[in-house]
């Protein structure tokens, strides 16, 4: 590349650094009345096993506890496809990876157990989020970094 190039890497440039490359992306879409529904069904039980406490605090009571967490489910399997495991035996389990909105209200993902542990393995150094919902679905992609 040039200086002319529209795509011309600004960093500051050090001997050591690489620049990084995408690990993987994910994408994930939820109908809201599924989620709707399955709270209405099981309510804390469904939320103990997939949304951690920070997460059910942040959404629980307002009116769009349905589409924040199926934004947050969503995001949830995003990650889980840009890591290229599943959440279930052999992956890693729905309450390691947590959603929380960081003070300006940008989502950000935080992690712990295997898929930290996995995302250390293999390199990851970067995790990017985004969430949307509109007519009833909601969306997350995420993109990992390494």
């Amino acid at each position: 590349m040039t200086d002319g190039d529209a795509f011309h890497d600004r960093r500051p440039k050090t001997e050591n650094r690489k620049p990084p490359m995408i690990y993987g992306i994910g994408v994930d879409l939820v109908k809201v009345a599924r989620i709707e529904r399955v709270l209405a069904r099981y309510g804390d039980r469904f939320c103990a096993r997939v949304f951690t406490e920070r997460e059910i605090a942040y959404c629980r009571g307002k009116s769009w506890a349905a589409a924040g967490f199926a934004m947050r489910f969503a995001a949830k399997e995003a990650f889980s496809k840009a890591l290229g495991v599943g959440l279930r035996k052999g992956g890693i389990r729905w309450r390691e990876v947590e959603v929380i909105p960081n003070p300006l209200g940008k989502p950000e993902i935080f992690i712990s157990g295997r898929a930290a542990q996995l995302c250390a393995e293999n390199g990851i150094t970067g995790m990017h989020l985004t969430l949307t919902d509109e007519d009833g679905r909601a969306l997350a992609v995420v993109i990992l970094e390494k």
